[in-house]
Parts: C-alpha cells; structure tokens; sequence
C-alpha cells in the first residue's frame, strides 16, 4: 500500500508531526479509540494463531498491537513529495528529522530540451493555433525555460543564491500562456462584436431617420389640425373652470350649514341620551327582574286566599298601570261598597301572557291620568318598597320595582319629549341640508368629470402636436 503526500496538501503543520510520527515509529499515536484498538487486536489474535509457534506471540494486548505496527511498517510504502523553493522545506525538515532520517531522498533532474518539446506538444494540444504558430510557441516557452535555468546557476555561481526552475514551473509557464491567450481572444472577440454591432446601429439609426423624414412629411396637416384643436380645448377649460370654481364655493358653503345642523342635532341627541341614562337602568333592573320570575311564582300569588297587604298594594297599583278596573264588593262590618282589585288581579295573572305583557307594555304612552295616581298614591307609600314587599313574595318584588321603573322612566320621558320632538326637527333640517348638499355635490363631480375630460383631450391633442418635433429630434 503507498501513501502519497504532497506539500500541496499541508493545510495544517500538525499534518506533519503526524507523519513525522507514522515514519518513526510506525503508527500515529492514539489514533485509535479504544473499541476499534480492541478489534485490531482480535484480527491479529487470529492471524497470530496461524504462524508458526515459534513466531507466534505471547497473545497479551500489547504483542498483538505489536505484531500490527509490525505489519504497518512492513507493507505500508509513505511516498512525499515536496518543492525545495523557500524556507518553508528547510524549516520542517529542521522541526521533523524523520523526514530526512526515515526516507529515501529522490532529487528530479531537469528535463531535457526534448522532454520540455514533448511536454508543451501535449498541453498546447487542445489550443486552436496552427502548426507553425504551434511551433513557435513551443520554441518560445522552451526558450524561456532553459534561459531561466542557465541564469539561475549563474545567480547561484555569483551571488550564492538559488532560485529553483523545476518542471512545475515549465508547466506553470505553459499554464499562463494558455490563459492570457484566452484572455486576449475574448478580448479582441469582445471588441470586434462591438465594432460590428456599432456598425449595425449605425444602419439602423440612417434607416430609421430617413422614415422619420418621411413620417414629419406625412404629419404636417395633422399637426396643423392639433394646434387649432388644442387652442379651442384651451379656450373652453378656461370657461369651465370658473363655472367649477364657483360650484365648489356653493358646495363649500353649504357644507359648513350642514356641519353646523348636524352639531346642532348631535347635541340635542346628546341631552336626550344624557337625560334617559337616569331612567334606562332602572327600567333595565325591573325588566331584568322580572325575568327572574316564573309562572310558577305568578301561580303562588294568584292562589293567596288572603293575600298580605302589600301583595293587595302590588297588584293594584300594577292593574292601575295596565287599566284594569276592580270590582265593587260590599265591605265586612260597614256594609259599604269600596273598590276591591284583588279579584281583577287574580284573572290578571291568569293570563298565560302576563309576564309577556309586562314586558312588552307601552311605557312611552302612559296616560296622564294613570301615572299621576301611580305617583300620587302609590311611589310616596313607605310600604310599597322592594325591600319591605321581598318579605311577602318574591314575585310581588319584582313586580314593585317594575311599577316604579315606568314610573321613574314617565318623569324622565317627559322632560326628553320635547328635545326628541327639536331632535326631530333638527335631524330632519340636517337631511334636506345633507340631501341639498349631496345635489350640489352631484352637480360639481359632473362638471369636475367634464373638465377633467376636456383636460384629457387637450394633453391628448398636445402629445400629437408634439410627435412630429420629436420625431424631427
């Protein structure tokens, strides 16, 4: 087996010390980790065995190891090849001596002329020269060459210096050569491409400008007709643009009476909605409340036999509000005829939809004559309290904070009515403005369409006034 190693190769200097160590002692140390040192030794256990006796090892760990570098060193051939330009060969043959010490130096003679004459045939081969520029060529690196060589033992003769010329540098030689020929042909094949595109447009621009002649011949009347079209577009966009200019200082102006009724109703909104804030959540509690309820609770109340009094007052004040008259019964012990709702109260939660009804009640048309009873006789009684009427029923409660929601909201909707009644107003001012303005705004978009379309006409007309002179250009 032969390992071969050039200079060329040397990334690292610890490349050396290895073979330094490969050269000297047969392997490079610790090399191996332990699992792959423990199979080689296992391959040479049974190479061992097949020896002869008296060649065979005493089997440990260390013989076998042995026997393996032993094997190494015999049957692997380490092959270097190294320039001796510069200091670099010097020095590791300085840091390793095994590289002197464990080798066979072999120095490269110089080639001779008819080696040098061979070797440039065969590297110029694939270049496209003729045989006798081929020739002189050959001639001409052969010459270099063997000149270098002649004043480098002159160099070496007189001053003690040397300067190496090794057969790589005849081939580094042929190399450039080869590479400043190409380069020198894209060169001159770029500047020809050149020449003869030049020569193209050249043909091509007095081509194109005798058609151009042609063509401003052809175009006279035309750019007669443009001019005189593009005067009379000028005269009417003048004309128009101050029937726009005074159509927007309308649109402008009614836009600012707009704003100004539109801020008008936004704050007559704003007041009502200010206003109904005191009532709305109040309203919101009794209709939250009485979703709580259910008609089973109604059924509980409907079926008191003698129900308390603040149940009675619950219910009648509740039958006030939806306009359900009571009865006329004859009182116990007096004998006179007084009002009883108690009766009217029970068919009331009768009806299946009774809840729904209390939902759905129209709290913005309560007669004057209903809420002013409710507020005269019934919200002053200290009875007639969630808190107080809780203690009897449930439901009862619920519907307590009801009545006195649609009354709390009655006082407020009376101070909102007459701003709803000026909001309306107010917002319908705002849409006759609005609907007014967005007229006027119509108008000025067509008459803005229009100018702008005269505008495109003339930059059109302009553009074909001025083709002709760019032509001539």
């Amino acid at each position: 087996t032969c390992f071969l190693f050039t200079d060329t190769q040397i990334k690292k200097e610890s490349f050396l010390e290895d073979i330094n160590n490969l050269l000297n002692a047969g392997e490079v140390p610790n090399i191996f980790p332990l699992d792959e040192k423990q199979e080689i030794q296992d391959a040479m256990r049974k190479i061992d065995k097949t020896r002869d006796k008296a060649k065979q090892t005493d089997g440990t760990p260390l013989a076998l190891f042995n026997m393996f570098i032993e094997r190494v060193r015999n049957q692997l051939h380490v092959v270097l090849a190294m320039s001796p330009i510069g200091d670099a060969f010097r020095s590791r043959l300085r840091k390793f001596p095994s590289l002197v010490n464990c080798c066979t130096i072999d120095w490269f003679q110089s080639w001779p002329e008819d080696a040098l004459e061979i070797v440039a045939h065969r590297f110029l081969e694939d270049v496209e020269l003729s045989d006798k520029d081929r020739n002189g060529v050959v001639s001409m690196c052969k010459a270099f060459h063997e000149s270098t060589r002649t004043l480098s033992i002159k160099f070496a003769t007189e001053l003690n210096r040397h300067n190496y010329v090794t057969p790589t540098s005849y081939l580094e030689l042929i190399s450039t050569y080869k590479n400043l020929l190409g380069i020198c042909r894209d060169k001159v094949s770029y500047q020809k491409k050149r020449y003869t595109v030049g020569l193209e447009k050249l043909e091509s621009a007095r081509s194109q400008v005798s058609q151009m002649q042609n063509d401003l011949e052809a175009l006279q009347p035309q750019l007669i007709v443009a001019s005189k079209e593009v005067d009379e577009i000028m005269v009417i966009i003048e004309r128009d643009s101050i029937e726009v200019a005074k159509t927007e200082k309308i649109v402008k102006a009614e836009e600012v009476i707009a704003n100004e009724q539109a801020s008008v109703a936004k704050g007559i909104k704003d007041e009502c909605d200010a206003d109904l804030a005191e009532a709305i959540p109040i309203l919101e509690s009794a209709l939250a409340a009485l979703n709580t309820l259910t008609p089973a609770d109604i059924t509980v109340v409907k079926s008191m036999k003698a129900p308390p009094s603040t149940v009675r007052l619950v219910m009648e004040a509740v039958c006030i509000l939806k306009g359900i008259k009571p009865e006329r019964v004859t009182e116990a012990g007096t004998g006179k005829k007084i009002d009883d709702f108690w009766k009217s109260s029970q068919k009331l939660l009768g009806d299946m939809k009774f809840l729904q009804s209390l939902r759905e009640f129209d709290k913005d048309n309560v007669p004057p004559a209903i809420i002013k009873k409710i507020r005269a006789t019934y919200i002053p009684n200290p009875d007639f309290v969630p808190e107080r009427i809780k203690q009897a029923s449930t439901a009862a409660e619920g519907l307590c904070k009801w009545v006195r929601a649609i009354e709390a909201y009655d006082r407020v909707a009376k101070v909102v009515a007459p701003k709803k009644e000026a909001l309306a107003i107010a917002e319908n001012k705002f849409a006759q403005a609005q609907s007014s303005l967005d007229a006027k705004r119509a108008s000025l978009k067509e008459v803005q369409d229009k100018l702008q379309s005269l505008r495109d006409k003339f930059e059109e007309n302009t553009k074909k006034k001025k083709v002709p002179t760019a032509t001539l250009r």
